[in-house]
Parts: C-alpha cells; structure tokens; sequence
C-alpha cells in the first residue's frame, strides 16, 4: 500500500472536514523521509504524530507541549510508539539544540501565541538548514456558515465574542490571519514561504459549534466508551459505527468533496502555509 493510500485510511475516521483537509494538507506537503527528525510544536493530542507514525516510514519523531494534560493524552494516544514527548513553553525557549530536526509541524498554534513572531524564530532555530516547517493558522476570511454569528458581529459591528460556547472560531484565540498577514510573518522569521493557501470553505451551519458540543461530550466523559470509540480520530474504520454516525460521516464527506470544485483563494476555515529555511 502506498503512503497516500494508508494517510487516506488513517482519515477515514475523521468527522471534522476542516481537521481531515488540513491533515492531509500538512502530511502530504511536509513529504517525510526515511529516518528524518520531525517535531510536533503544540502536538496537543499527537494525532499528527499518530499519523506520521502510521504511514509506514521509519521516523525520529517527537512532540512538544506546554499543556501537561495534552501531553498524558497524547502519550496514551501513542501507547507503544517510540516518540518522544516534552513539556516546554515556545515563548520560553524550546529543550532542543539549535538545527536539531529536519521538518516541523505547527498546526493552530500561532494563533494562542502572545508573540507569534518569536514563537516562530524559536522553531526557526531547531530546524536545520532548508528544514521544512508546515503551518496552519484560522483564517480571518472565514466562511458565512463556519460560524455565523462571529461573522455577522464582525462584518457589521466590528466585534465578535471572545469566550464560550457562542466565541466559535475565535474561541481560546489571540488573533485570526489572512494569508497574507501569516505569510508576513513566517517571512519576518527568516523562513521563505512556498505554498499559502486556504483550506475548507463547503461546511456545514454553525460547523464549529456543533464540533464544539461533539468534543465537549466526548472529551468531558459524557459519552459511552463505545460511541466515543466510534468517533474517535485515532480508531480505524473497521470500528462499527452506529447507523446515524455513519450517516454524518457521509454528509460530511459529501459536503467537504466541494472543496475539491470550488476553494476560494483567500477564504476558508484555515490557511496553510509550507515554509522553507
């Protein structure tokens, strides 16, 4: 089986079309090599590293996080893999020599960053010379249906909501990028950009709240074990599913193949950003 082919079996348990495109997105254009160093910066969860780890290429991988809760769920996603994990804060420096991996990851980490620009000359320093960073910010073009009312707050009164429940998009976030605000920063870096695009502009109304009350359930222990497990990112396919998960899953799919038609350059619910130092 090719590497494309088991990434696409890896997505196939993924609910979220915005995670799923950006997934492969990072994987597809970070291109990792046999025995290459790959850091996860703000691996969350590791389910980047869990896909890297699956594609059947021997990696160095390891993953950093400044949220010791993170780190434990990561480390019992990745029960038996041989990856290495670190607590560390990026705006305090990160426990890695200068030029110590050849490719990076940083997905939806920017954005909580006090200073992003020294969040990134920071992963700057441990990449190698004409090391690969792959990047994923939200996008501030974000479409009507991702989260409405942030964006009817913001397009007639200048505003959005900051917390809860309703702060959808902006939720735990600093700032939001146009691609061309977080291709001026990448570049301020020292890092000279390739790709930047937008990702997932098709989704469903009221996309991100409703994936909102999905991971609250799901994370918050208020769902069986067993329905947990069909939906979880990090369970195969072969985990049957009820009826109605399959059915979401497939108008998700069905929904996130228009994206495949029609993306607009500058809007989307993310951008991408491939960098090279």
């Amino acid at each position: 089986m090719t590497v494309n082919k088991k990434l696409e079996r890896l997505l196939e348990s993924v609910g979220d079309m915005a995670l799923k495109r950006r997934a492969r997105t990072i994987v597809e254009e970070l291109n990792p090599r046999e025995s290459e160093k790959i850091l996860d910066v703000g691996c969350g969860d590791g389910y980047y590293l869990y896909l890297l780890s699956n594609l059947g290429i021997n990696l160095d991988l390891s993953g950093v996080d400044s949220d010791p809760n993170a780190l434990k769920s990561a480390r019992r996603n990745l029960k038996g893999k041989r990856i290495r994990f670190f607590q560390a804060d990026l705006m305090q420096g990160l426990p890695f020599k200068a030029e110590s991996f050849d490719k990076a990851v940083m997905s939806e980490v920017a954005e909580h960053l006090p200073n992003d620009l020294a969040g990134l000359k920071e992963v700057y320093r441990v990449l190698t010379p004409g090391g690969v960073l792959v990047l994923t910010v939200p996008n501030a073009n974000y479409p009507f249906f991702w989260d409405p009312i942030n964006y009817v707050l913001e397009h007639i009164f200048n505003t959005h909501i900051k917390e809860g429940f309703w702060a959808g998009i902006w939720s735990q976030h600093r700032r939001l990028y146009k691609p061309s605000q977080i291709k001026r920063v990448v570049e301020k870096t020292g890092f000279k950009t390739g790709v930047v695009e937008s990702l997932t502009w098709w989704c469903l109304p009221f996309n991100h709240n409703l994936l909102y009350l999905a991971a609250v359930r799901l994370y918050g222990g208020n769902m069986s074990p067993k329905l947990a497990s069909s939906i979880s990112k990090f369970e195969p396919k072969m985990i049957k599913k009820p009826t109605f998960i399959n059915l979401a899953f497939k108008l998700v799919n069905l929904i996130d193949k228009l994206n495949d038609l029609y993306q607009p350059i500058n809007s989307g619910v993310g951008v991408f950003v491939k960098a090279i130092k």
